[in-house]
């Protein structure tokens, strides 16, 4: 598997479980959501050790500053043209997970939201152009 696309799946998983937790309580739904979202992004070329792989060498002491920090380390090695639509995307992600379990903590949303602020991401995003 290519480097960046390990370090996107790493970051992704890195994201919904940091947002999943922020509310102080795992959801299954939260982990199914995830993990449905990592099957797809992955379309199975994956081989599951190196998504086991990739699970074990997550950072266990995720805050916000190292999820900014790594999403921006993420958008400096795509091109240009793939920064909005990879920062839509993520942004897409960390929805989903937020509304995964029906509730919407508001430590999801301030987490989301300064984790949006910090990286320059308008507020009105309009990611359907993105999703086909």
């Amino acid at each position: 598997m290519e480097a960046r696309k390990r370090k996107l799946i790493k970051l992704v998983m890195e994201l919904g479980s940091f947002i999943a937790n922020c509310d102080g309580e795992y959801d299954v739904r939260e982990s199914e959501f995830i993990d449905k979202y990592i099957n797809e992004m992955s379309k199975q070329e994956i081989p599951l050790d190196d998504l086991l792989q990739i699970k074990r060498s997550l950072c266990t002491s995720i805050d916000i500053d190292y999820l900014v920090d790594e999403t921006k380390k993420m958008l400096e090695a795509v091109e240009y043209e793939e920064k909005k639509p990879l920062l839509k995307t993520l942004s897409y992600f960390i929805n989903g997970v937020i509304e995964a379990d029906g509730v919407i903590h508001p430590n999801e949303t301030k987490y989301y939201m300064e984790w949006k602020q910090r990286l320059g991401l308008d507020d009105d995003i309009d990611i359907s152009e993105y999703l086909a």
